[in-house]
């Protein structure tokens, strides 16, 4: 049985589907690749790795913490 890694991440995916916002739209304004975003969101990258710029624009267009 697969396991979630970061429940962190697949809140982020939830919230992101809530608001209506496109993968590739938010990737590109974290400034991350889609693919990297979407193992995010799966719960397969811890969200806290990601680069100073895109926690930033994750936290506030999602209105969310990354823990």
């Amino acid at each position: 049985m697969d396991t979630v890694s970061f429940p962190g991440g697949v809140k982020l995916g939830l919230r992101r589907r809530l608001l209506g916002i496109p993968l590739a739209e938010l990737a590109r304004d974290a400034r991350v690749q889609t693919e990297l975003l979407r193992r995010l969101e799966a719960g397969e990258f811890d969200p806290r790795s990601l680069h100073r710029l895109a926690r930033q624009v994750l936290s506030r267009t999602l209105d969310t913490t990354l823990d």
